[in-house]
């Protein structure tokens, strides 16, 4: 299967290397040149390129079998558009901010599937929460508490960026939509902030964020669902304050003579600042179903791979993408498909935990 991946950066080139002894035919494009020099791996051809060009992309696409998106945010949905246009199947991990099920008409037209949302959280996060929903059958609290962190934490921010600072920040500034007796209701992104301490970790906090997506959709039956994102205690006032000030805002500001936008500013000083320190670091994923017939718990706790040199987050994010990617060309229907369909059929969730567990990422159940 020839395949093609949008995006060279932390994540795509972890999917690159995971799929490359599986399938020979796979290409890596990036529009940064020192992105794809970044990829040491014999057999993958690398391109520079602008997917910008949405022509030139959807002629490129259509020589794949396969598209796989790692790229930012705001290239989400239109690389499943293009990739509609060019009648190939989708596997993206981008989380990009607009509703996928507005393409699943023309996908289904087109008689092609994408996977939105195909990585750690949304999207393993997903997955197991449609496995509980399907064996639970009936579920009146979902709680999704997702994050990374790094191993040592250095202050102020505690915490060290894994990926895009302005995906970052449209995160704590986007407003989360959760589930209350069976109706969305907004609420601003950083509230809800609860505490808890996790043995070998430390003490952590969890606050909302707009994370639950295609589930809002898909779990309408849920009368009370959430995602709350993780970090080191007393993150989100320091980020809430910024935010409060107007630090990430479109605001113009003379310095030495110069027009400066506060946004630019402070996503260049962010990425300088959050890129301190070892980039050892921890995911941690823990999921709660409560319904009629009991509970069910998932928990996962993942580090930083020190042999391979790949990070926790890669790790959670790429390997699950790796994995749908091989799922999607057996899945009998078209259209958009969201994680969670995976999860609630048995034969792709006992795949998908399979091939994770070969990779050492270890899924417990709690009772």
């Amino acid at each position: 299967m020839k395949i093609l991946i949008l995006g060279c950066g932390m994540q795509g080139r972890v999917v690159a290397k995971d799929l490359k002894n599986s399938y020979p035919g796979i290409t890596v494009i990036d529009i940064d040149e020192n992105n794809l020099k970044k990829l040491h791996y014999p057999g993958i051809k690398r391109i520079q390129f602008d997917v910008r060009d949405r022509k030139r992309l959807v002629r490129l696409m259509s020589d794949y079998e396969l598209i796989i998106g790692a790229l930012p945010a705001r290239f989400g949905f239109y690389s499943m558009e293009c990739a509609i246009e060019a009648g190939v199947d989708m596997v993206d991990m981008s989380y990009s901010a607009e509703d996928p099920f507005l393409l699943d008409k023309e996908a289904k037209k087109a008689r092609i599937k994408i996977i939105p949302d195909a990585g750690y959280a949304p999207g393993l996060s997903n997955i197991l929460t449609g496995e509980g929903y399907q064996e639970l059958k009936r579920v009146d609290h979902l709680k999704i508490m997702v994050g990374g962190i790094p191993e040592d934490p250095i202050p102020p921010f505690n915490y060290r960026i894994t990926w895009s600072p302005s995906d970052l920040i449209e995160e704590y500034t986007r407003p989360a939509r959760i589930y209350r007796n069976y109706r969305i209701v907004t609420v601003p992104a950083l509230s809800g902030v609860e505490e808890f301490y996790l043995p070998g970790v430390g003490r952590l906090e969890a606050f909302y964020t707009d994370g639950l997506r295609t589930l809002l959709k898909t779990m309408q039956k849920i009368k009370n669902m959430e995602e709350k994102t993780i970090r080191y205690a007393g993150h989100s006032t320091i980020f809430k304050t910024l935010i409060d000030c107007g630090f990430f805002s479109d605001e113009r500001v003379v310095i030495n003579g110069k027009d400066v936008i506060c946004a630019d500013f402070s996503f260049h000083y962010l990425k300088k600042v959050l890129s301190k320190g070892p980039e050892y670091d921890i995911t941690i994923l823990l999921i709660e179903l409560k319904g009629l017939r009991g509970v069910r718990k998932y928990r996962i706790i993942d580090h930083y791979d020190r042999r391979n040199k790949i990070t926790s987050m890669a790790r959670m994010t790429a390997y699950s993408c790796a994995v749908i990617a091989r799922c999607i060309k057996d899945y009998p229907e078209f259209g958009i498909i969201p994680p969670e369909y995976l999860g609630m059929k048995r034969e792709f969730c006992s795949f998908i935990k399979g091939e994770l567990k070969k990779r050492r990422i270890r899924l417990q159940t709690p009772a």
